[in-house]
């Protein structure tokens, strides 16, 4: 939502999940503590997030051609550490993540109400939010108003590689397994809920509550095909 407010784009989304959950899945496999685990998959993911800023701030890219490239690295390396393999089993206390309760709620579902509503709050009642909508409106009047554009930039891409690397540890917790092709089609479908959620491609218009609700609208339709029998 950030990083399609500021009018960029983030292909490499996919490919961050399958990065970070696999490495994450490799150390787990191996023994080393779950709290230890699940940092290295938030430091992943934020670094890929970094790189991804960093390329399109210092060295200009475009955020297409930049989180393509990215895209493609990730996976690379991906399939070159797993060699196409599936990696398992994990320790029974890592499944929680994915699949154990608080109360009457899944633990993904309390831990995405969390972020909608600290992206909402930040995104709606902080000056980083306000810099984020000016970006996207007019980055050069955003510029000569005395915005930090480039720092503000950086952020947004390096919060985008965060929350992949936080969706990497709970996808492999819920499937209990990490594979090199996961997440393939996650880009589009982020970018599809964004979209559908009321952001603009141009950038300066849109907010997480919507972007939760075009998530839940691309569920439900389908959920309904599925149901249907549609192929």
């Amino acid at each position: 939502t950030y990083v399609i407010i500021t009018a960029g784009i983030d292909l490499s989304v996919g490919s961050t999940v399958a990065f970070a959950g696999c490495i994450t899945a490799l150390f787990l496999v191996d023994g080393y503590p779950i709290w230890q685990c699940i940092l290295i998959g938030l430091l992943l993911g934020t670094i890929v997030g970094l790189v991804n800023g960093f390329l399109i701030v210092y060295i200009k890219l475009a955020p297409f051609i930049a989180t393509l490239g990215t895209m493609g690295i990730a996976r690379g390396l991906v399939l070159a550490l797993t060699r196409g393999y599936p990696i398992q089993p994990f320790p029974s206390d890592f499944e929680f993540i994915g699949r154990g309760y608080l109360g009457p709620l899944p633990v993904p579902v309390v831990i995405m109400a969390v972020i909608v509503i600290l992206g909402q709050i930040l995104l709606t009642k902080t000056k980083f939010g306000r810099y984020i909508y000016y970006i996207g409106s007019n980055p050069t009047a955003a510029r000569l108003s005395g915005l930090n554009v480039n720092l503000t930039t950086l952020l947004v891409y390096t919060i985008a590689g965060f929350l992949a690397g936080l969706s990497s540890i709970l996808l492999i917790s819920r499937l209990t397994s990490a594979q090199s092709n996961m997440g393939s089609d996650f880009a589009l479908d982020a970018i599809a809920a964004v979209v559908i959620g009321g952001s603009s491609l141009s950038g300066g218009e849109g907010s997480v509550i919507g972007s939760l609700i075009g998530t839940a609208l691309m569920g439900i339709i389908r959920n309904a095909l599925i149901l249907l029998g549609v192929n």
